[in-house]
């Protein structure tokens, strides 16, 4: 399993779990450990929108 996360607009050199720095409307795609170490809040902060992958 695997997540597709779209960072908010306005954001600059958000360095995920995958180690990789992203900017505002960035995808990027995340394994199910990665994103499960984000807490709830930085979630909610930092991505605009968030998909499953199967």
């Amino acid at each position: 399993m695997a997540y597709t996360v779209v960072l908010k607009n306005g954001l600059v050199d958000v360095v995920l779990p995958n180690g990789n720095r992203y900017q505002g409307g960035d995808t990027a795609i995340l394994s199910d450990a990665q994103f499960g170490v984000i807490p709830e809040a930085t979630k909610d902060a930092v991505f605009e929108s968030t998909d499953l992958i199967t």
